[in-house]
């Protein structure tokens, strides 16, 4: 009985001393780029994606790294911006119609499927920026992450854009 009860204390003290398994990294989520919202040379719209450009995205790690951040709030507030992309599809000739208030800051990422940043702008002004991507951007679907920031309040989405051709 007293060799047991030593086997019994010997074997409890090797548990204890055991090593923590290290923790896992988590793989991060794919995200998948599914539809576009599809616009003419002009910006009329034939068909609308319902995901793509609005202003009500929550973010994953992965998405919320593009953008630097400093105290921002995401708000839910009424207001009146607005952004989309035309021709969509296109052929690398990407058009940015952006509508904001002068004091609002306007700061967008394009990523590929693998999320290479292709075309990073902290700045964009109110009204068309045109963006030639012909010699960059793969023959895909890309994805247009956006921030709208008023003072802390930030008011965040996403567009896809196929680039074909």
């Amino acid at each position: 009985m007293k060799k047991l009860t030593h086997l019994l204390v010997f074997a409890t003290l090797l548990a204890c001393n055991k090593d923590p398994e290290p923790e896992k990294e988590e793989t991060p989520k794919k995200i998948y780029f599914t539809g576009i919202t599809e616009s003419n040379d002009v910006g009329i719209i034939a068909k609308r994606d319902t995901t793509d450009w609005r202003f009500n995205d929550t973010w994953v790690e992965q998405e919320a790294k593009l953008f630097p951040t400093a105290g921002e709030a995401s708000c839910t507030q009424a207001h009146n911006h607005n952004i989309f992309a035309f021709p969509n599809p296109n052929k690398g000739l990407i058009k940015l119609n952006i509508t904001k208030l002068q004091a609002t800051q306007v700061q967008i990422r394009l990523v590929d499927k693998e999320f290479k940043v292709i075309l990073s702008r902290d700045s964009i002004p109110n009204g068309i920026n045109i963006f030639d991507l012909t010699a960059s951007a793969p023959k895909d679907t890309l994805r247009l992450y956006y921030k709208f920031i008023d003072g802390s309040c930030v008011y965040k989405g996403h567009g896809d854009i196929l680039v074909n051709e």
